[in-house]
């Protein structure tokens, strides 16, 4: 989602400006131009513009298509806005935040051998499209409780998940996830195998 129609973009925060700054280096180092990105990913070239400057943040479904139209992953992007390593604590505060309708989420740890572990604090209660990469994927219910829905060429199931639930499945099945009740949700979602940056 962009979130910069209809009113002047707010001073960028440092996590915001890491982020963008992650988006330009990885661009730049592509070869690619604004213009490329944007038809590769569907966004505007404004919205990508005031992205790179920190100016506003990216939606998880917008940050998926920007990191697939540069040929990598959502994760290694926030690792690289986060600038830590796997044996390196996470702050809170220094991690880069991506929105999401009902709250944001935050890379916990990029290992750039193979794991990655993002926490989704709130999530949407409707589902949103499809997500599908190359990497394994596994939820872990921390609070709440949410539905998942796999989507196969033989048909599509789900399952609900309380808190301390877990479910895991290849990358390449289209997966999403809503909440389910009144109560908010923390989510961990783990990727393994290789990153594709």
């Amino acid at each position: 989602m962009e979130r910069t129609a209809g009113r002047s973009p707010s001073p960028p925060r440092d996590a915001d400006a890491r982020l963008g700054r992650a988006i330009r280096a990885v661009r730049h180092d592509r070869g690619m131009t604004l213009v490329q990105v944007a038809e590769a990913s569907g966004l505007s070239q404004p919205f990508l513009s005031q992205l790179e400057h920190g100016r506003t943040r990216p939606s998880m479904r917008s940050l998926f298509r920007i990191a697939a139209a540069l040929g990598t992953t959502q994760q290694a992007l926030l690792g690289m806005a986060a600038g830590t390593t796997s044996d390196e604590p996470v702050r809170g505060s220094g991690a880069a935040l991506v929105d999401l309708e009902t709250g944001g989420a935050r890379l916990l740890l990029h290992d750039p051998a193979g794991t990655d572990v993002t926490e989704f604090v709130g999530v949407p209660t409707e589902f949103g499209e499809y997500f599908s990469h190359e990497r394994r994927e596994m939820l872990y219910v921390a609070r709440g409780r949410i539905e998942v829905e796999l989507r196969e060429a033989d048909g599509s199931r789900s399952a609900t998940l309380e808190a301390r639930d877990t479910i895991a499945y290849a990358g390449l099945v289209e997966h999403r996830f809503r909440q389910v009740g009144p109560d908010p949700c923390v989510v961990l979602v783990i990727h393994s195998g290789a990153p594709d940056a």
